[in-house]
């Protein structure tokens, strides 16, 4: 029952209502013939005594012993299993005419409690004796399956409560489960960004308005958690730059060059890092808008190539796309940074599929990074290769992959993906929806 137990609501519930509905059921259908005698066999019983009735009392009035036989064989073509014997054979074992369905009732109406051998068939009587004028009657007792009535009864019986049961408990899942299912869809959509003061709607039962109640308060204690703590990284990096300003005026008096090269150096290199942190940790807000997707790209392969990178661009020569330019500029840019400190060539190309999403991938020659560590370089500050420091050979500080991952996931929905290239290198597929697809995506920029 694991695979029961791990099921949805839904079915955990229509599941358990029918299955209960069929076991009493057939518990009810099956047990009632042969507690109660009731469904066909009462009815032969009543007919097969009243038969008898019938035969015994022509019998008594037949004139003369031809008659009788001849009533006795019209009787026997009928199927009537019946023979004449004489008193003296009856030896005071018959009955009269008159108790007749008393009798027959009593030795054929047999039921499970009251006559459980009778009913299991060991100990049934297999005659009866009716006096009739100066002889009597001996007849043949029908037999009756102890089960053939019970599977018409165990169907009809299914046939009427179990349908209406499954139906029942169809109607019973949707309405439990729905919500829960609306709760579930609601989770998955809530973006740390999301502007909804309440994204799980509270209604329903009074057990999921609770829930939802508690989640929405559990959403917004966290938005405020994450809140407090970006203000207060924000406000350190952003104090930081007044003392470092400070120290740059200091550091630019000194008399001794090279000791001054090499305390600026490491100034610059702490206020790039202060940069890139409020970069990262700010949340400037920029509106959607649509631009030409190829020229945004070219412009920042132009750029690039100009600062004596080897970056090429190949897309579409026009592809209009909403989206939030400067922020999709700066994710494509970082890419390319990020690259260009580990590789000779960088291949940027667009293409857009037949759902009218974009395809944007930035390609290089370098030496790739694990799969191991590829779902951590979006990490903020991690680095994968813990012996490049900032000041050496312009190594980032483990933002710029960041940066660029929450614009494409949380600023245009999009997803962002690390691949080799072959025959060696990195390559960033990042994957935006079409522009019906971006709607109200939340700001990362």
């Amino acid at each position: 029952m694991k695979w029961l137990s791990r099921s949805s609501v839904r079915t955990q519930i229509a599941i358990l209502t029918i299955l209960l509905a069929t076991i009493v059921t057939t518990i009810t259908a099956g047990t009632e013939p042969f507690v109660r005698s009731r469904f066909d066999k009462g009815v032969e019983v009543g007919l097969f005594a009243g038969r008898i009735e019938t035969i015994a009392k022509e019998f008594a009035l037949s004139a003369d012993d031809a008659q009788r036989d001849a009533i006795l064989s019209r009787f026997r073509a009928q199927g009537v299993n019946v023979w004449r014997v004489t008193g003296e054979q009856a030896a005071g074992s018959s009955i009269t005419i008159q108790d007749i369905p008393t009798a027959v009732r009593r030795l054929l109406d047999y039921n499970l409690f009251l006559d459980p051998y009778g009913f299991m068939g060991w100990n049934n009587p297999k005659t009866l004796t009716v006096k009739a004028g100066d002889s009597s009657l001996v007849f043949a007792l029908p037999e009756f399956s102890t089960t053939r009535w019970v599977l018409p009864a165990v169907v009809g019986n299914l046939v009427l409560i179990v349908i209406p049961a499954a139906i029942l408990a169809v109607l019973t899942a949707w309405l439990i489960g729905r919500p829960i299912v609306n709760l579930a869809k609601a989770a998955e959509g809530v973006r740390s960004d999301d502007e909804l003061d309440e994204p799980f709607d509270v209604r329903g039962s009074a057990e999921l308005r609770s829930l939802a109640t508690s989640l929405n308060l559990m959403r917004k204690r966290i938005r405020e958690l994450v809140a407090g703590r970006t203000r207060m990284l924000t406000s350190i990096s952003h104090d930081l730059r007044t003392p470092l300003t400070r120290l740059r005026m200091r550091t630019e008096r000194c008399e001794q060059a090279e000791l001054r090269q090499q305390m600026l150096r490491d100034i610059d290199v702490l206020s790039s890092m202060i940069n890139e942190s409020l970069a990262y940790l700010g949340g400037e807000v920029e509106a959607l808008k649509k631009v030409e997707l190829s020229s945004l790209l070219q412009t920042v392969t132009d750029d690039f190539a100009d600062t004596g990178i080897e970056v090429t661009f190949a897309g579409p020569r026009r592809l209009p796309y909403v989206c939030r330019p400067r922020a999709l500029s700066r994710a494509i840019s970082n890419l390319i940074d990020n690259a260009s400190r580990h590789a000779g060539r960088i291949d940027l190309t667009l293409a857009q599929e037949e759902d009218g999403s974009v395809i944007i991938t930035v390609a290089d020659d370098g030496p790739g990074i694990a799969d191991d560590l590829k779902p951590k370089v979006m990490e903020p500050f991690f680095k994968a290769d813990k012996a490049r420091s900032p000041s050496r050979n312009g190594g980032g500080f483990g933002l710029g992959l960041s940066i660029a991952h929450g614009i494409i996931t949380v600023g245009h929905r999009g997803s962002f993906e690390l691949r080799d290239s072959k025959p060696s290198g990195l390559a960033v597929v990042i994957r935006l929806p079409a522009n019906s697809g971006i709607g109200n995506a939340a700001t990362f920029s």
